[in-house]
Order: C-alpha cells, then structure tokens, then sequence
C-alpha cells in the first residue's frame, strides 16, 4: 500500500497534475509532455541505479520516458488523474510482488 500510494498516487499528481499542467502553459503541450517525462526518467535513475550513469540514464531515458510520454498524452487529453494512477499502479504491481516476496 505504501508503495502503490508513493509511486502511483504521488509521482503522478507531481510529475503530471503539478508539473506537467505548469509547464504546458509555459511551454506547449508538447514540450511539457517531453520536459516532465525526462524528469520523471531520471527520478528513476536514482531508484534503478546501474553500473554506469550512462546506461543508467540510457535505459530510465528508454523505459520510463515512454511511459512518461504515454501518461503526459493520456493527461494532456483527459485530465483525469485516476486513469493515471490505476495505469501507474497496474504497470508497477508485478515489481512490487516480486520485491514484497524478498
């Protein structure tokens, strides 16, 4: 609960609701959906880690920046942050039962 509660709930109300809508009025669409998906990549450099920063930054760049960009669509087009979270949550669950089991 705790963990769907800081990654879901959090991460999207932050990166999408707070930053993303803030930066689209400065920026466009666009631009805020890329801003607020690369910075929402490497929060995950930190949590991933790796054995470089390079691949490190390469694979959150890859792997979270997509999602980043599915999500920063999904919020620019229907403003509804629970679709987010439940998505979020859902693509999260099978790491945090694998993790909850160690």
């Amino acid at each position: 609960l705790f963990s769907f509660l800081l990654n879901s709930v959090f991460e999207e109300l932050f990166y999408r609701v707070w930053l993303q809508t803030r930066l689209e009025v400065l920026l466009g669409t666009w631009p805020a959906i890329m801003l607020s998906s690369v910075l929402w990549a490497v929060w995950h450099m930190a949590i991933q880690g790796g054995d470089s920063a390079d691949i490190a930054f390469s694979n959150v760049l890859v792997n979270q920046g997509v999602v980043g960009l599915f999500l920063g669509f999904l919020w620019a087009k229907y403003r509804n942050v629970w679709v987010l979270i439940i998505i979020h949550g859902l693509m999260n669950f099978p790491v945090q039962l694998v993790t909850g089991f160690f």
